[in-house]
């Protein structure tokens, strides 16, 4: 009896907490809050984490002005679109939640440096100024770079690697340095291939791993090491040929952080260990280096062998000692210097917390490490795999590697490259079965409901070492519109291919719109099945590159966008429509000739199962009623075997149709003297405009019908619900002459010289 009473108990608290979501309610945060409050407006909570430990669905937490120093870790999401947990900050306040936390006891060393020395036990359980930034498609050129960041004024020092290089008299920027008793990170090692003295070497694309996963090293073309390798990861090498007799083996592992100790077991990790060897630094993550055991005893014919791998032991007392230049004659005592301390601002432990709102906070100052679309995404803030976030009207800054992270929660896009292994073992709290994750290493395929549909709407993202938006396959479905995204992965101490803006892979029906994408590296970056990705009513501008979509057979739609860097279009795909867009720069593409061509997903119309893998041979673009000036010449292609078709399109002085284009307008006589002039209410676009561009030539207006299908995946050009789309609108939203539609992103109506605002748009 006192069995069911309980349960009846735990059932009616439940009841009642759920309860009380139908109606909103309010949960206040405050800075003279106490988390033994009830979280009244009278009685408010002192942290957000506190808030978001209490909050179910329907709840709204609202945060009152001041700085928050915590990483908020949603337990529970909302369960639908109008029952979600709204975060935001109380309307006309200022908050700031931060990974940094402002540091004193610098000693002056000479100079403008000034020595810091802190125990470990500060940061808790990782230090930023010892992980090092590591990843897939990185590339740190043999330098230790470090997730952790100092601050001056919420400015991002520069790190250097050398002691001597931070003592001297400040230069051109001022930089830091640090020394800590550590192991560099979590992740110790690569590892690529065993081979038992006068057996048969077998690679790490033979095995299988837990714990771990086969890493992309550019270093090595033709086999993927493992990588990612953690204390206690765990390799199985079955069936490995020890000849007629063996008694050492050598294996070939790099790092440039402190290493391991590699054990060798028979058959099992808890089997009987054969030997054990040291790995020492390499140089690099991708320089390696052959290391021996010395076997206990001789092994011949085939066995199965486990290699663990463990991390060195670390110092109880161990210390963390930085040096920083701060310039001017700051005392860094007397003034607001902080350091990045958490790896995260918002972001759940858990996969699966749905429908979350995060709206008008400044979110910053996160050591956050690499994120390529081969493992966890790690943003300094995202959902960690989840559907129908909300973030929007935040300023996010001051992030080492990512700002807004939208995608994967474990290990699996390197296994589109090559054989599934014998074995997947799942990460733990990796939030994916073991039939999920083959589904997307064989096949790139996921459930459709598992994550995307997300809102990404009206934030300032910049400072960010990375990208300002990634995402792997956990963008699908979703908006991106209204950002400003500008000083991303400018003048990094590193490089990598993950780089640029936005960098998506698997962008299935997402919409990018109205965004300003400025002073970056790469712009955007579509990747690998961006399937029915809409690019329309973008600012590009100062930018390395602006746009670059690869392996992708789409559709792809690129509408009213103004594209004014001086390298504006590359092409490594196929299946793109190019309409209404003004392009200043160099436009390039053609086949796909990396690694001798590659084959990449296409999926059925709206969904996440794919069909198969296709060779990716470049063409099936159409332009139509586009405006090209200064560099923007057609024709410098990389032999697309698909068709080109164009229509309506106008060449300015500068710009060439190069003979393809038998439609077009050319007027190389008009300078279009195109410019981009910032003035204190926003952007402004300068041209020249010649309304015979309109009267001279008749025009289709774009639609479904005019564009049909993508080649390859046999797939209309349709809006993301699969309805017919028209592009009768502008760059403003404002409507088009149906029946012959001014070309470029602009609907103009006037002769001459214009100036028109085109940032922000309202």
């Amino acid at each position: 009896m006192k069995i069911i009473c309980y349960f009846l108990i735990v059932i009616f608290s439940i009841s009642a907490l759920y309860a009380q979501a139908d109606g909103v309610k309010e949960i206040h945060v405050a800075k003279t809050g106490n988390d033994s409050n009830p979280g009244t407006a009278k009685r408010p909570l002192l942290t957000i984490q506190a808030a978001a430990n209490r909050a179910l669905p329907g709840n709204v937490i609202t945060v009152h002005k001041g700085i928050y120093r915590e990483r908020i870790d949603p337990v529970r999401g909302g369960t639908s679109e109008t029952k979600r947990i709204i975060y935001q900050a109380a309307g006309g306040e200022e908050v700031i939640i931060t990974g940094s936390e402002p540091v004193k006891g610098w000693k002056k060393v000479e100079n403008s440096t000034w020595k810091l020395t802190l125990p470990n036990s500060f940061f808790g359980a990782s230090n930023p100024f010892d992980e090092q930034i590591y990843g897939s498609w990185y590339r740190g050129k043999g330098k230790p770079n470090h997730t952790g960041s100092v601050y001056l004024r919420n400015q991002r020092i520069t790190e250097t690697f050398s002691a001597d290089e931070v003592q001297k008299p400040i230069g051109d920027q001022p930089y830091w340095y640090a020394v800590a008793d550590g192991n560099g990170g979590p992740v110790l090692m690569n590892f690529e291939w065993i081979r038992p003295r006068g057996g048969q070497m077998m690679n790490s694309m033979q095995a299988s791993i837990e714990n771990g996963d086969q890493a992309i090293c550019i270093a090595i073309t033709s086999r993927w090491p493992f990588g990612y390798l953690k204390d206690g990861s765990i390799l199985h090498f079955n069936g490995v040929d020890f000849g007629p007799g063996a008694n050492d083996l050598s294996f070939q592992a790099a790092t440039l952080a402190k290493g391991g100790t590699v054990e060798m077991h028979l058959g099992t990790p808890a089997g009987e260990l054969l030997g054990s060897c040291k790995v020492t630094n390499t140089g690099d993550w991708e320089k390696f280096a052959v290391f021996n055991i010395t076997m206990s005893r001789k092994l011949s014919g085939k066995q199965n062998i486990c290699i663990v791998i463990k991390a060195p032991v670390l110092k109880s007392n161990g210390k963390t000692t930085i040096w920083a230049q701060f310039p001017g004659g700051v005392d860094p005592n007397k003034s607001p210097v902080e350091i990045s301390v958490r790896s995260q601002v918002f972001y759940p432990s858990k996969t699966g917390i749905d429908y979350i709102t995060v709206r008008g906070f400044t979110l910053q100052n996160a050591a956050t490490n690499w994120a390529p679309p081969s493992a966890e995404q790690p943003g300094l803030i995202g959902p960690h795999w989840a559907k129908g976030w909300v973030i929007e009207n935040n300023i996010i800054r001051n992030s080492r590697c990512s700002g807004i992270s939208l995608g994967r929660p474990t290990f699996g896009h390197a296994h589109h490259y090559q054989k599934l292994q014998t074995k997947v073992y799942p990460e733990p709290n990796g939030g994916q079965t073991e039939q999920q994750l083959i589904d997307y290493f064989e096949h790139a395929s996921w459930t459709k409901n598992e994550a995307g549909f997300h809102l990404i709407r009206n934030n300032e993202i910049y400072e960010c070492g990375q990208a300002g938006i990634v995402g792997c396959s956990g963008a699908a479905f979703s908006r991106i519109e209204g950002n400003d995204i500008h000083d991303v992965c400018i003048n990094e101490t590193f490089e990598g291919d993950e780089m640029a803006g936005i960098k998506l892979h698997f962008a299935i029906d997402a919409v990018l719109n109205d965004n300003y994408i400025h002073h970056t590296t790469r712009g955007l970056w579509l990747d690998w099945g961006s399937q029915n990705a809409q690019i329309v009513d973008n600012l590009f501008y100062d930018n390395g590159q602006d746009a670059f979509v690869e392996v992708c057979h789409g559709p792809v739609l690129f509408a009213n966008n103004i594209l004014l860097s001086k390298n504006s279009i590359c092409f490594g795909a196929q299946g793109i429509a190019n309409v209404h867009n003004l392009v200043a720069g160099e436009i390039s593409g053609g086949i796909d000739r990396c690694a001798g061509g590659r084959k990449s997903f296409i999926y059925k119309p709206h969904e996440t199962v794919s069909t198969g893998k296709i060779l990716n041979v470049g063409g099936d673009w159409q332009w139509y009623n586009n405006l090209l000036t200064d560099q923007a010449s057609f024709g410098k292609w990389d032999e697309p075997t698909l068709p080109v078709k164009y229509g309506g399109n106008v060449f300015t002085k500068g710009a060439n149709a190069e003979a393809t284009d038998a439609d077009a307008l050319l007027r190389p006589g008009f300078d279009a003297a195109v410019k981009l002039v910032q003035k204190k209410d926003g952007w402004y676009l300068q041209m020249n405009v010649d309304t015979d561009w309109l009267s001279g030539h008749q025009r289709k207006l774009v639609t479904t019908a005019l564009l049909g299908k993508a080649m390859i995946p046999d797939q209309l050009f349709t809006n993301p619900d699969g309805s017919s789309l028209a592009i009768d609108y502008d760059y403003f939203k404002n409507k088009r002459n149906s029946e012959n539609p001014f070309p470029g992103p602009i609907e103009f109506s006037k002769n001459g010289r214009q100036e028109i605002k085109v940032w922000p748009k309202k």
